[in-house]
């Protein structure tokens, strides 16, 4: 399986190189753009959850220490358990947008070396060595 940093230009990584790779199998290169988008989706969610985390995270520690304080925190108990709900929500639309973006990763083969024969069919590969 491919790393997935080699979709992200921003990670250094470099798209064409793969779409040139999937042309030289006779493979889908729009497949290359759906991980790329699907990873952008990915990222956004994922970004999305871990702001729900914060915002958990947050109202849980003015919580208790409105407990310690010895003052009335239901409202806080409350926005705590709606926020851990919607947090549950988000963790699975996370997995499966990961889950469809792997399995869509999985679908593009290595990366081609510039010394590999180009043809569609393998009768036409070069015999470099017979084994006895």
């Amino acid at each position: 399986m491919l790393d997935i940093n080699l979709f992200r230009v921003d990670k250094g990584g470099n798209p064409e190189i793969i779409r040139e790779s999937q042309r030289r199998r006779f493979a889908s290169v729009e497949l290359v753009d759906e991980v790329i988008c699907l990873d952008k989706e990915w990222r956004q969610r994922q970004f999305e959850l871990d702001n729900l985390r914060k915002d958990l995270n947050k109202i849980n520690k003015e919580a208790g220490e409105l407990i310690i304080s010895g003052e009335d925190a239901t409202g806080k108990i409350k926005s705590s358990e709606k926020c851990k709900q919607s947090k549950a929500a988000k963790d699975a639309e996370v997995q499966e947008a990961k889950d469809l973006l792997y399995s869509k990763l999985d679908l593009i083969g290595n990366l081609v070396h510039d010394s590999a024969p180009v043809d569609n069919d393998e009768a036409n590969n070069l015999v470099v060595q017979h084994g006895e």
